[in-house]
């Protein structure tokens, strides 16, 4: 493996921040045309963008680069969008380098790729229901207090745990898979080693 150079840092710098700018304009479309809509927007999110994490994982070869980028995009989308959760960070961040992990041991194949980035996305739908699943009567106190309406609450709660959590972790799972491929058809003129 070659040494880590400045110009690996730049590009992982740059494609993060363009990743996490379309997150967000991703989950602010998809927020203003339905609230159902915006709980699929992980799977939106992984489908448009797997062509980019696919080229950060194939330019730049290296033990870490996904973490990085991965870790990078999702701290400047939680901070920016005012979401700013460290759990859910963290927790993005810790996936993306297990699938590190997994890469550098079975080799930066397709359906390894495929199969990282659909857990990440999946992941994404897990982090985001953390305060729920973990600490809920602490939020909805504070959600109370702010202002929310209680009947509001409960349904929020509902269609975010149970089974509507693991349908939203399998659907995201499928658009990170579906993306990485998409990706691949988009890149192989590009990237000699998809072709």
């Amino acid at each position: 493996m070659k040494a880590w150079k400045i110009s690996d840092f730049v590009l992982i710098g740059i494609l993060a921040a363009v990743y996490g700018v379309l997150v967000m304009g991703i989950g602010a479309l998809t927020v203003l045309m339905a609230p159902m809509m915006h709980a699929l927007s992980p799977a939106v999110i992984g489908i448009l963008l797997g062509t980019i994490v696919l080229f950060v994982v194939k330019k730049i070869p290296k033990f870490g680069a996904l973490t990085l980028f991965i870790g990078i995009s999702t701290a400047l989308f939680a901070g920016f969008s005012g979401m700013m959760y460290v759990p859910f960070v963290g927790t993005v961040t810790a996936t993306a380098f297990v699938v590190d992990l997994i890469v550098r041991r079975f080799g930066c194949r397709m359906p390894v790729l495929a199969v990282g980035y659909g857990l990440i996305q999946s992941v994404y739908v897990f982090g985001g229901a953390i305060p729920l699943l973990f600490f809920l009567e602490q939020n909805m106190a504070k959600w109370q207090a702010a202002g929310m309406d209680m009947q509001f609450i409960e349904r929020m709660v509902a269609h975010s745990t149970g089974w509507f959590l693991a349908a939203g972790m399998a659907i995201a799972f499928a658009g990170g898979f579906i993306g990485i491929y998409l990706g691949k058809r988009v890149l192989k003129k590009h990237l000699k080693e998809l072709a």
